[in-house]
Order: C-alpha cells, then sequence, then structure tokens
C-alpha cells in the first residue's frame, strides 16, 4: 500500500465512531464502536488499585481513575489507524461506572478530600444506626416510597455523611463552601470538562437513583432527604438524563474537543446493551456477585419482596424515566473461588467448573447455600451462613461444585420470583452477560432451573455498549427506536427439564436456605432494636415506646422468637432475670402490655413525606415544559441551615444515643470569661453520668 492510501474499513463502509469509558471496581476500560454496531471495534483495559485500610474498608485513588482512562484512551485511539479511522472521527463519548463509590472533593483546587469510598464498603454501619435513630419505628425501609432504597451502608448518602463526620478537610470545606460531592460519572465529567476551569458538575438519574437522596417521582434532589442525612444541595450534582451533550472534554487529553453525551451506572448501562428496552425484559450480569435488572416501564414498582426500586434510564432530557427492579447475589463467583481457595477442590475457576462439575449428571440431591456473609435479595439475612447439606456416601467433589453452580441459578431464580410477584409480568427470557457465562454448563442450568431461555451475549461485558448506545442516541448517529429491534448476536440456551423436576429440585433449595437462617449472632445497638442491653434489662424505655400513631404498633413475633430461645437460664440470680424476661415477651406476644409513660407525639421531619411526593418535576423548576416559572421556591438557604444546626447523634460505651447539639467554631466564637461555670457551658444533661461527675468536680475546684 503506498503512502497516503487510507486502509480500508471493516466492511467497505466509514461510520461515526462513539467511544465509551468504562470504569468498574477493578479495571478501567476505553471501548470505540462504530454507530449501530454492537461489536467492539477497539478497546484497552488497565487494573486499578483497591486499598482495604481496614476490614470491610475498601478505598480507590480518584487521581489514578482519571490516569488510567486517559491512558486507555490514548491507547485504543493508537489502534484505529488499522482499521482506516482516527480520533477524528469519535463524534461523541460515554461514561458509564460503578455506582454508589463516592468522592468528595475541593471546587478550588480539584483535588480529593479523601480516596473515593467503594460501593462495597461497610464503614458506615455507625452512621446508618446514627440515622435511624431519627426515622420512626427506627424503620430502614421508611424512605423507600421517596427513594425506593432502603438505609444501608451500600449508598452514598451515607457515605458522604461519614465523610463529613469523620474527615476534617471534607468538614472544613463543607464549612467553606468549597465542597464537591458526587459518584465516579460526576467526577469524571467535572475533571474532562475543565475541573477547576469551569468542569461542569452533574450526574445522571440512573447513578441519582443510587445515591438515597433522589426523588424518584421528581428525579430531583429532595429537600427532605438531604436535611435527613445532612447533605448540602450545592455540593451535589445537577441531575441530567441519561442522554443529551453535556458539554465538551477540555482537559487537554487526547480526547479533547470531544462531545459527552450519554451517562449511565454499569448495571443500567448492561440493561441497555442487553437491549431490555420494553417492560417485562431483564438482564442478568454474573461476576462475583449478580445483579439482576427487571424494567417495569414508566412506572415505579415498590417492592414488597426485598428487591430495590431503581431508575433504569432516560434517554433524552424530554423522553420519559424508565424504571426497574433490581435485585443482588452476593455470593456467585465468590463461591467457586472459595471452592478454590479454602477448599482446595478446584485449581482453576473458569476451567475446573465446568470441567469437573460436568462429569456428574446431577447433584445427587447435595445442595450448596453460599451465604458466606449472609443473603442478599430477597432474604435480606445477615444471620445466614454457608451450608452444604444432604451428604451421602457417594458424594465426591464433583457434586459439590455442581451444586454450588446450581446455587447461583437458584439464587437468580429467588429474584425472579420476587420480581413476578412484584409486578405480575412473567418474564419469557433472561439475558445475560459477565465473565461466569462462559461457563456453558452454568448456561444450561440457568435454563433448566428457571424454565425460561436464557440469551448469552456476545461480549461478556455489555456496559460499555450500553452507554455507546445512548452517547449515539444523543447526537444522532444511533436512533433508539432502531437498536430496540436491532437482533443482537447472542448464544441461546433452552430448558430441557420438565416443570414438575425443576419445581421439586426448587423446593429442596428452598429447604436448604432455611436451614442457613439463624447461624451467626448479629450484634444490634439500641438504635436498631430499641432496647438497652440484654445485662441490664430487656424492658423498654419510656423513650423507646412506640407511638401510638406509628405505622408498627407491635413487634415482629416472628424475630422475637430467635432471641427468647438464646434466653437460657443458668444460676440462681440468673433464674430470676431469665423468667422475668420471658414474661416481658410473652407479654408482648399476646398483647397484654402496660407502658411505663406514655411517649411524647412528637413531630419528625418524615412527617412531611406526604407532602414532598405531591411535588412534581415542574414544581421544582426542572421541567423542559415551564422553564423560568417557578411555581415553588425552595429555600435552599434555610433547609441548610438547620442542616448545620441540625443535632447530632453519637453513642456512649453502653450504645445508649445521646444528642449534642452542634458546637459552633472557635475561631469565629469570642472565647468565654474566665471563671465562667462549666454548667452554664456545657448541656449536662445530655451527657453521660461519668462526665457529669467530672464537670461537677471542676466547677467546685474553679468555685473555691
Amino acid at each position: 500500500m503506498e503512502d497516503g492510501d487510507e486502509m480500508p474499513v471493516r466492511d467497505g463502509t466509514k461510520k461515526s465512531l462513539i467511544g465509551a469509558i468504562d470504569d468498574g471496581t477493578k479495571t478501567v476500560r476505553f471501548v470505540i464502536y462504530e454507530a449501530e454496531r454492537s461489536e467492539e471495534l477497539v478497546s484497552h483495559q488497565l487494573d486499578k488499585t483497591e486499598a482495604q485500610p481496614q476490614e470491610g474498608w475498601y478505598e480507590q485513588d480518584p487521581l489514578e481513575i482519571l490516569h488510567n482512562i486517559k491512558m486507555c484512551a490514548e491507547n485504543a485511539i493508537d489502534q484505529l489507524a488499522e482499521f482506516g479511522y482516527s480520533k477524528d472521527d469519535i463524534v461523541a463519548l460515554g461514561i458509564t461506572n460503578q455506582r454508589e463509590t463516592t468522592i468528595a472533593w475541593d471546587k478550588f483546587t480539584g483535588e480529593p478530600l479523601h480516596p473515593a469510598i467503594s460501593w462495597n464498603d461497610i464503614r458506615t454501619d455507625s452512621t446508618v444506626d446514627a440515622i435511624l435513630a431519627k426515622v420512626p419505628d427506627r424503620n430502614k425501609n421508611y424512605l423507600k416510597n421517596i427513594s425506593g432504597l432502603p438505609i444501608s451502608p451500600y449508598f452514598s448518602a451515607l457515605k458522604m455523611r461519614w465523610l463529613k463526620d469523620n474527615i476534617k478537610s471534607v468538614r472544613r470545606a463543607s464549612r467553606d463552601k468549597r465542597l464537591l460531592f458526587g459518584t465516579v460519572d460526576s467526577w469524571i465529567v467535572w475533571n474532562l470538562t475543565g475541573g477547576v476551569h469551569g468542569g461542569l458538575h452533574i450526574t445522571d438519574v440512573t447513578n441519582a437513583s443510587r445515591t438515597l437522596l433522589m426523588n424518584l417521582e421528581t428525579l430531583n434532589w429532595d429537600p427532605m432527604l438531604c436535611r435527613l442525612f445532612g447533605i448540602h444541595r450545592e455540593s451535589l450534582p445537577q441531575i441530567r438524563s441519561s442522554a443529551e451533550i453535556y458539554g465538551i472534554v477540555k482537559d487537554g487529553s487526547i480526547l479533547d474537543g470531544i462531545r459527552i453525551s450519554g451517562i449511565l451506572g454499569n448495571q443500567q448501562s448492561a440493561l441497555v446493551g442487553q437491549n431490555c428496552l420494553q417492560a417485562g425484559q431483564a438482564k442478568n450480569t454474573y461476576r462475583t456477585g449478580c445483579f439482576l435488572l427487571y424494567n417495569t416501564g414508566t412506572r415505579h414498582v415498590q417492592s414488597t419482596h426485598g428487591l430495590l426500586t431503581t431508575v433504569a434510564y432516560k434517554l433524552g432530557p424530554n423522553a420519559p424515566a424508565v424504571y426497574a427492579l433490581e435485585g443482588s447475589i452476593a455470593v456467585a463467583g465468590g463461591a467457586m473461588k472459595f471452592l478454590r481457595d479454602n477448599l482446595k477442590l478446584i485449581k482453576d475457576v473458569t476451567q475446573d467448573t465446568e470441567h469437573i462439575a460436568g462429569q456428574v449428571f446431577s447433584t445427587g440431591d447435595v445442595y450448596f447455600v453460599p451465604a458466606l456473609n449472609g443473603l442478599y435479595a430477597p432474604y435480606w439475612r445477615k444471620d445466614a451462613r454457608g451450608i452444604i447439606c444432604g451428604l451421602t456416601a457417594f458424594t465426591t467433589k464433583n457434586h459439590i461444585i455442581r451444586a454450588a453452580l446450581e446455587a447461583v441459578c437458584f439464587q437468580t431464580r429467588d429474584i425472579l420470583e420476587a420480581m413476578n410477584k412484584d409486578c405480575g409480568m412473567p418474564l419469557s427470557k433472561l439475558h445475560v452477560d459477565g465473565r461466569m457465562t462462559s461457563n456453558d454448563l452454568l448456561m444450561q442450568l440457568q435454563a433448566d432451573l428457571t424454565g425460561i431461555p436464557v440469551l448469552r451475549a456476545q461480549s461478556w461485558d455489555m456496559s460499555a455498549l450500553g452507554v455507546g448506545v445512548a452517547a449515539g442516541h444523543a447526537v444522532g448517529v444511533w436512533a433508539v427506536e432502531r437498536w430496540r429491534h436491532h437482533a443482537t448476536p447472542t448464544h441461546t440456551f433452552l430448558p430441557t427439564t420438565t416443570d414438575d423436576d425443576r419445581d421439586a429440585r426448587y423446593t429442596k433449595w428452598k429447604m436448604a436456605v432455611q436451614r442457613s437462617l439463624g447461624w451467626a449472632s448479629t450484634k444490634k445497638s439500641i438504635t436498631m432494636t430499641g432496647q438497652t442491653k440484654r445485662k441490664s434489662s430487656m424492658f423498654q424505655s419510656s423513650d423507646t415506646l412506640t407511638p401510638p400513631d406509628s405505622r408498627k404498633t407491635s413487634w415482629d413475633v416472628d424475630n422475637i422468637k430467635p432471641d427468647i430461645d438464646s434466653i437460657k437460664p443458668a444460676t440462681d440470680e440468673g433464674v430470676d432475670s431469665y423468667i422475668e424476661e420471658l414474661i416481658q415477651y410473652s407479654a408482648r406476644k399476646f398483647s397484654i402490655f402496660v407502658p411505663l409513660k406514655g411517649p411524647k407525639d412528637e413531630h419528625t421531619i418524615l412527617d412531611d413525606a406526604e407532602y414532598y411526593m405531591s411535588k412534581k418535576e415542574c414544581d421544582y423548576d426542572m421541567c423542559q415544559c415551564c422553564q423560568g416559572k417557578k411555581k415553588i421556591q425552595t429555600d435552599w438557604e434555610t433547609i441548610e441551615e438547620i442542616i448545620e444546626n441540625d443535632p447530632e447523634i453519637i453513642f456512649d460505651s453502653d450504645d445508649n444515643p445521646i444528642v449534642v447539639e452542634p458546637v459552633k467554631d472557635h475561631l469565629y466564637e469570642p472565647a468565654p470569661l474566665v471563671g465562667t461555670s462549666l454548667k452554664k457551658r456545657m448541656q449536662l444533661e445530655k451527657l453521660p453520668v461519668i462526665f457529669k461527675n467530672i464537670c461537677n468536680k471542676l466547677t467546685n475546684t474553679s468555685l473555691t
């Protein structure tokens, strides 16, 4: 080929190109697609460093994420010459990211104020307790009608609050009005579009719906939720649709000048990439765990069976929001690693699981429940632990490995059953992706145990494709309607068992799950149980009695039974306390209850939930139909002032909650006069007894 000749494109027809940034938990990828083609043209990926400073803590370096994006983009764009393309052919850029992972940074310096807290980090357990102490009945599902999510360490609002409570630089930046919070997509966009020089602080509805701060009706930050979690509105990004031209890259990198036009959370992006754009369609991503999303259309279904409600996508500012039910499985590929690393039954997860398990035709009625850290949806039981049951003298490692594969399939069926009960739309097929889908035996077992066809995507990762579709749609080179009818290449696995056979096996699986429950004793603080520690008394105090107009007027008897069984008479004086505790539980069980003192019916901020739920997008001036005509002016300054003055809740050594009024910064307040009584400067009634005694002694000493 002579100099100057252009190399031919793949089929002789040159198309517009779409770039996709895919930031995952462990890797960063940059993928380039030809418009309206689902096959990757070129791609490059780099691994990320994940730190674990303490057990259950997972952190990432925000600057490494940006560096890896630039390196991957440069490498992928260099490959374009092989196909007759160049960087100038890229007309749009999409971003898909790990959800819930939270970053705090300084908007004037652009520096991260703390490492990114990963989505699977559980350091916010104590923060959850403090928030639940403010919620009626300490009900973790109280906010689901507004946000679709339970109060859990999983979501971004808890991570933001933890950063404000525990990191001085974050607290100081919040006070100085220079703090920015965001999920990874916000961090990437802000830096790509200029950073401190006018970078866009935005997110899309799918990522915002995973923060616990967005109202599913208005698709905007909910003032009541912001107040509850103590998060300033000005530190949060603007919520946009999933497909529109947000801005242009201007960071001096190889991506300079390209339009950013698509943002989707990775699981929602996989839903779009799998072409599950109609209500009643679902996809499952098989990784260390599993993430199953079920498209419910333009109605958001409130689950009563342990599932989450989330925004699936909103493909344009004027397009309707589409919602989904989501269920997650804690251990899928993780079970195979457990068999390899802990039990030494296999050496290579990819090859050995399919080969060894395929040497037997069934599990021999062996069932493996991989509840290594409890069970996720739809059970949500932290006290569950892994079990292998049904062993006989003829059981081999082949049966156990096959049972581990079937466990992934049974857990998927658990979620599908819950989804069907919640929305009444039976599933006709299941789209799948993820690294585990390369296992043909697993895919066939999934089809057999659910009774529906399983369609495996051509690529193991569909997240990049989904945001590529969204970005291309926004600039007019990838029509969603055409994509909706596009036949994505798949490999289909059809069921080969009878209904009676699969139902019989599923029944035994449920029996195995039942046997896995209650193995671990979970310690709950007073904010979770409403009880003081058992060493002092099992009786409720007057300030923890259930309000008469509460949603929950009595305890769940089923939840009480395990505690009753755990109370055992020991020696002499222990017998009396055992009897008293048993009488207490019996009285509650049979509704014979004499309150010590009627609780004060206090008004909480959550009593305004109905008011906020009645508001629409127009009321927040976030709609396209009436821009500039505000019907309601939200007084954010007043709300933020309330947030600043909101009393904090701390816990003493006995897990008793103490309300502490906020202390103003001493740098801006005059020092107290020498000799002023400590009693006048401290609120003794809010302090533990030991501190009251110290305070009294110090005061008496200063007076003498």
